[in-house]
């Protein structure tokens, strides 16, 4: 029962009026029918339209003797050979023959057919009314009845002659007849006509109604969820299972409203993250504005009264603004990438040759700073993937300045490279052996201002936009960058690029 309700409210709305309107014809229609067959057997009953059995006039006994005539004249003319045609007519003139009608048939070559003999029939047809044989006569008198016509093929011309002296005019003057026929017509199709009305009236009605109701209550429901949207209630979700029309607009709605509570979503989400970088920038710009500040009083005071101490201040100040610089060149760096207003150039390079540069340029700066580095490539020559060289480097700098941020000061800073090469990637891989990072704080590592660790307030420590940096590069690479780490242990990023495989 529950399927076939739900198949019910699957029917497209088209569906749903075009049913409502072929019922709303076909049980009218039908209803029709049915007292149409009722009518007729009541009416042939009473006026005996089956057969020619009554020798009184009446309104369809004419009817049916001019289907008789009729009849007669088209077989005559037919294509029939003569045989046939004798055949036909015996079987169409039985009828009238069974009231005592005489009837005459005859063509060019004589008499055709007759159930008498011709001077019989014309001796009868006389008694009645003079008969003129060039005339067509249709005469019902007090004497009797006499039809006469004429009917012609292209080869033959016949003449069909029906006396019938038994024939009255009992029914013309015959008012109950009359007042049967008016009481059947009138009483009956009256009776007949208020019920096709009211089954055509009551049909519409129910049709209307069930039509109307299964449209109009889901639109309700979606009236009701455009009311609860627009007071904010972003929860709300119609429920109306349909797959017609409605049920596609409602699915459209619910995830509209799906759409627009994740907007609210990301929406407070970068309303929290631009505070977050507000109160970030502030933070971070308000040690080294407050040391250059405290510096230049120094001097402006003449605590610096020696050449050294002032040599040294005016380092310190150096320091302060290069800090500044960095932290407002990282900023403008995320500006550029979150806008959209950066332009990578990107070109085919081979894996190899990039490890090659890193292992170059990076590889000279760790050497400098006492940390052992190793490279671990297992790409063949011919893995390649789509780079912009110069914003790489930047990413790998970026990781290995993390490393380097947060190594363990009692151990020997480790830096292992490698890269992985698969049917349709390449992962890289920078793994050091540092403080590593806690399971609570290594989803956040790709967060703007983050900082593993928060006790670090210097820019010069780190302003916790770099692996942000990193990870929007990396993504307009179409890559992805992700960590694992082990708190105490150390902590490997690792970044997957699609490599060109034609």
């Amino acid at each position: 029962m529950k399927t076939k309700k739900k198949s019910l409210r699957n029917l497209k709305i088209s569906t749903r009026i075009t049913l409502a309107t072929v019922f709303g014809v076909l049980i009218p229609m039908t209803t029709i029918i049915l007292f149409g067959t009722f009518f007729y057997s009541a009416f042939s009953t009473y006026f005996n339209l089956k057969t020619l059995d009554s020798s009184t006039y009446s309104v369809v006994n004419v009817f049916q003797w001019n289907q008789l005539l009729n009849g007669l004249a088209d077989e005559l003319i037919s294509d029939h050979s003569d045989s046939r045609k004798l055949n036909e007519i015996d079987t169409i003139a039985k009828p009238a023959e069974k009231t005592g009608s005489l009837i005459y048939i005859s063509n060019s070559s004589g008499d055709f057919y007759t159930n008498s003999d011709k001077k019989t029939v014309f001796q009868a047809a006389n008694k009645i009314i003079p008969v003129n044989t060039k005339k067509n006569t249709y005469c019902v008198t007090a004497k009797g009845m006499v039809l006469l016509t004429h009917a012609a093929s292209d080869n033959e011309e016949y003449l069909i002659l029906i006396a019938d002296p038994d024939y009255t005019l009992n029914d013309v003057i015959n008012e109950t007849s009359i007042e049967g026929f008016n009481k059947i017509i009138y009483g009956r199709t009256a009776i007949v006509l208020a019920i096709i009305l009211l089954v055509f009236f009551v049909t519409a009605l129910v049709l209307s109604f069930f039509t109307a109701s299964t449209i109009i209550k889901p639109i309700r429901k979606l009236e009701e969820g455009a009311h609860e949207i627009a007071q904010g209630n972003l929860d709300y979700v119609i429920d109306y299972d349909s797959t017609n029309e409605i049920g596609e607009t409602v699915d459209s709605f619910n995830k509209m409203t799906d759409r627009l509570r994740e907007s609210m979503h990301w929406k407070n989400e970068a309303e929290e993250s631009k505070r977050e970088i507000i109160a970030g920038v502030a933070h971070d710009m308000r040690t080294p504005m407050t040391s250059v500040k405290g510096y230049v009083e120094g001097l402006i005071d003449g605590i610096a009264d020696t050449p050294e101490k002032q040599e040294r201040y005016l380092n310190r100040i150096y320091e302060s603004t290069l800090s500044m610089e960095k932290l407002l060149d990282e900023l403008l760096t995320v500006s550029k990438l979150e806008t959209g207003k950066i332009s990578l150039d990107f070109q085919k390079i081979r894996v190899n040759d990039f490890l090659a540069d890193c292992e170059n340029s990076i590889g000279l700066y760790l050497e400098k700073k006492g940390i052992i580095n190793t490279y671990d490539n297992k790409c063949s020559d011919e893995a390649y993937v789509m780079l912009d060289s110069d914003q790489f480097q930047r990413v790998v700098r970026n990781i290995v300045s993390n490393a380097v941020r947060y190594s363990k000061k009692d151990v020997q800073c480790v830096i292992k490279f490698s890269a992985r090469e698969y049917k349709k990637t390449v992962i890289f891989a920078i793994e050091d052996n540092g403080i590593g990072i806690s399971s609570e704080n290594l989803p956040k590592i790709f967060d703007s201002f983050y900082r593993a660790d928060p006790a670090r307030s210097q820019v010069s420590e780190g302003s916790g936009l770099g692996l942000y940096i990193c990870k929007q590069i990396v993504e307009l690479h179409e890559g992805r960058i992700w960590a694992s780490s082990k708190e105490g242990e150390g902590t490997t990023i690792h970044i997957a690029l699609n490599k060109i495989t034609d």
